[in-house]
């Protein structure tokens, strides 16, 4: 029976890509599902494009009838009537889905209120489904819940009409399937407040929520006796823990590299593990350590060679492996990685089944052809973009990347095979594959650069190598995997602990590899963003952090600074995808204003990923009676390479051209007791070139009087005050106040916990006095540039309104 399977890559011959680009209508024309995908994907740009109205899609539509009538009348077909048709026909699904969302009166009505604000309401509706979303952070049960009437008793509001809502809950299981009375606080979710953030507001759109409703008594009216999809997901989750428990024997003291083999073979990550990721992202690797194409496809291999073994034929072959690749993606979660997998693989082998020659392109046009009818809004998600450029790439380019290597891996065509040793056949068969291994990882690294570093300013040319030897291993770790289920499922217990114990080697060798590959010099980098701006020689940017915590970022010249770290929850969902968004891969220092958790809770982890040369603290740190698992004592127990600071003492932090930047401490003095943390804080002015900026931090009531008692008015004068909230004590003295004359202040606020609201005495204070108050809950991160003759201060969620201060002597 003939084989199907794709043959190697180096013997695929596409026509150049350049001869595709420059005269791409005959190469479409012979792959029909890739010209339709593209006009789906015209359409779905053209419906999100419009701001509203029938009348600008038809006249655009018009224009692209006339383009594609101009194609018609050369390549003498009917494809671009067809293309035409998908055009305004996606154009319209995505339209339509759009402003169902946007334009919800709710929403509308949420859009004009204050973003920290809400409403008390009590929805009346349906819980259709878990929405499983991984978003960063999100610990809490969310529902998916379509509300029929939402009423706000307060306000004397209704609204009426299908509307969907992401519910929170807050519970330790799932709402099960039916009808409720929700009684609860209805919002829009908090925007982007820093660079590089997660806009959960964005994302709540593109799944057609139209906003949050965060439950606080939740009355069941009716619940579904029967619900397949529940029982489903229900079945999911135990098949899911199943395999969790069966791949876990012997391995209970080796959490490490279970956790690599749990998130290879489910694309389960535990929080505790997460930190794990970190090397495979930084190897260009990190699809071998979540489900993704690669793994449906390596099952997809594994169980196609299992099957053939029975002699199937290959009609019921595919009848069998099509449902159980679908089926492993429901088990996984349904991620939508391992969704689109599943539709690849499945559109490619039905091509098979009806005798019809598999072609990478058209089963990529088919696939995302039938992905985007289903939902629109998959083509502005970064792993759909990625998934089909990867896929792509290697279609185009792999054949073209393979040809220079043809001689080294095909034997002497005058030598018969059969003459051959098999040693010698084997050598020949390991060239191919390491060719194929190399030329393919080449073709999708070429591919997903462009939308890695659009996406996340990242490039990882040691991936290049890096696949080569990472994707065997993470073949060997699921075919182990899959041994070791095939074991548990007959309970032969030993063999299943013998392939388990193998496996442990496996996912060892592959967390080493990934290491190594990791910390090769020049092997990651990223890159700043945005990039088309001119850079100012210095700057100082003002992070909003939850629960107040300061933490800012200064440059000056190619010098990176952190002003205190936020905890390890802020490190990973906000520290580092800002860093990276702004290409930080190094820090020359980090200052820690006190002993908080909020505040240098995350100094350790941050010291193992960007390796600062030193944390500089204040004298006073850590405090004798603190206990032994905060941050400072933590960080005593290494070998912590910390500098103390104590008034007096001045630093130069970097210089670029004229502009100079030096930071001089104010406060503590070196022998200063206070029981408070917050009173024991480091303040810091900053000299931005001309520009003076007075970070006080948490500083309250004690630490203004201090300043007032040593400095005079002069010695505190400064263009811009950074300030936060004391946790229990006043601060923002008026006479501190008139010292300092700031013409803008930066303060954090935060609705919760009460004492981090920015109180009301500091917003009467800076009106009476006519200073700038930029509160960080509105305002988001704020960007401080630095040039020699004038300060620029650009709000992030208003970076239009640029303010501008004049440099003085």
């Amino acid at each position: 029976m003939q084989d199907i399977s794709p043959p190697p890559i180096f013997l695929t011959s596409p026509p150049p890509p350049l001869l595709i680009l420059f005269n791409p209508l005959p190469y479409l024309a012979r792959r029909p599902l890739v010209t339709l995908a593209l006009a789906a994907v015209v359409g779905i740009l053209i419906g999100g494009a419009l701001p509203s109205g029938w009348l600008l899609l038809a006249v655009t539509g018009g224009l692209a009838w006339v383009a594609l009538l101009i194609a018609a009348l050369r390549m003498r077909s009917g494809l671009p009537a067809l293309a035409w048709v998908t055009v305004l026909v996606f154009a319209t699904l995505h339209l339509v889905a759009r402003q169902t969302t946007e334009r919800h009166p709710l929403r509308a009505f949420l859009e004009q209120r204050d973003p920290m604000a809400g409403i008390t309401v009590i929805a009346n509706g349906r819980v259709e489904k878990a929405l499983r979303r991984e978003l960063p952070g999100s610990v809490t049960r969310e529902e998916y819940f379509v509300a029929t009437e939402i009423t706000s008793p307060t306000l004397g509001l209704r609204w009426t009409g299908p509307t969907v809502l992401r519910l929170v809950t807050g519970g330790k299981e799932n709402l099960p399937p039916g009808s409720y009375q929700v009684t609860g606080f209805i919002r829009l979710p908090s925007p982007a407040d820093n660079p590089g953030q997660f806009n959960e507001r964005d994302y709540d759109l593109r799944l057609g929520l139209v906003a949050e409703l965060r439950g606080l008594e939740m009355k069941p009216v009716a619940l579904d006796r029967w619900n397949v999809e529940a029982w489903l997901v229900t079945a999911a989750e135990r098949c899911r823990a199943w395999v969790e428990h069966a791949l876990k024997i012997d391995l209970e003291n080796a959490p490490e590299e279970y956790a690599v083999i749990v998130a290879m073979a489910l694309g389960t990550v535990q929080s505790d593990s997460a930190d794990l990721q970190t090397p495979f992202r930084n190897s260009g690797t990190l699809h071998i350590f979540s489900v993704s194409g690669l793994h449906v496809a390596i099952v997809g291999f594994i169980l196609w060679k299992l099957l053939k073994a029975f002699g199937l034929r290959r009609g019921a072959l595919l009848a069998v492996l099509i449902p159980v690749l679908f089926g492993y993606a429901f088990i996984t979660g349904l991620r939508p990685s391992a969704v689109r997998a599943a539709v690849m693989a499945s559109v490619f082998l039905c091509g098979a089944l009806f005798h019809r020659k598999g072609d990478l392109m058209n089963s990529l046009g088919g696939s995302a052809l039938l992905l985007l009818a289903y939902d629109t809004q998959q083509l502005y998600a970064p792993g759909f973009q990625l998934s089909f450029a990867v896929l792509a790439a290697i279609a185009l380019l792999g054949g073209p990347f393979s040809r220079p290597f043809l001689r080294w891996v095909e034997p002497d065509p005058f030598i018969p095979r059969v003459l051959l040793t098999g040693f010698q056949q084997g050598a020949w068969t390991l060239r191919q594959q390491v060719v194929g291994l190399f030329t393919v990882s080449a073709a999708a690294w070429v591919g997903s650069l462009p939308l890695t570093l659009g996406h996340f300013q990242l490039a990882t040319p040691v991936s290049l190598i890096a696949n080569v030897v990472l994707v065997p291993l993470s073949f060997c770790v699921l075919f182990a995997a899959v041994l070791t289920l095939l074991s548990a499922a007959v309970h032969f217990t030993a063999v299943q602990a013998l392939f388990s114990n193998a496996n442990y080697l496996l996912a060892w060798l592959t967390m080493k590899s990934a290491v190594f590959f990791a910390s090769l010099p020049g092997g990651n980098f990223h890159i700043a963003a945005p990039w088309f701006e001119e850079t100012p020689p210095a700057e100082l940017v003002v992070l909003r952090m939850p629960e107040s915590a300061a933490v800012q970022h200064l440059r000056a010249g190619r010098s990176q600074w952190l002003l205190d770290t936020g905890s390890s929850d802020h490190l990973r969902y906000l520290m580092q995808p800002y860093l990276a968004y702004r290409g930080v891969d190094h820090l020359d220092g980090v200052m820690l204003s006190h002993n908080d958790i909020q505040h240098a809770g995350a100094a350790s982890q941050l010291w193992q990923s960007h390796a600062p040369p030193f944390y500089y603290h204040a004298a006073t740190e850590p405090w004798r009676w603190d206990a032994s698992n905060t941050a400072f004592k933590k960080l005593r127990s290494e070998p912590w390479p910390g500098k103390p600071l104590a008034r007096g003492d001045r630093l130069t932090l970097g210089e670029n051209g004229p502009v100079t930047v030096t930071a001089e401490v104010l406060h503590p003095p070196a022998p200063w007791w206070s029981r408070r943390a917050d009173d024991r804080a480091l303040v810091i002015r900053f000299s931005l070139g001309p520009h003076r900026i007075l970070w006080c931090g948490d500083s309250g009531f004690l630490a203004e009087k201090a300043l007032l008692e040593h400095f005079t008015p002069d010695e505190l004068k400064s263009d811009v005050l950074i300030r936060n909230q004391h946790a229990s004590d006043a601060s923002f003295l008026p006479e501190f106040v008139a010292a300092v004359a700031p013409k803008v202040v930066i303060a954090s606020s935060q609705n919760f916990p009460a004492g981090q609201l920015l109180p009301e005495q500091v917003r009467e204070t800076c009106r009476e006095r006519g200073i700038l108050l930029l509160d960080q809950s509105r305002t988001g991160a704020v960007r401080l540039k630095a040039w020699p003759e004038k300060l620029e201060i650009v709000p992030y969620r208003a970076p239009g309104e640029v303010i501008t201060l004049p440099a003085t002597p």
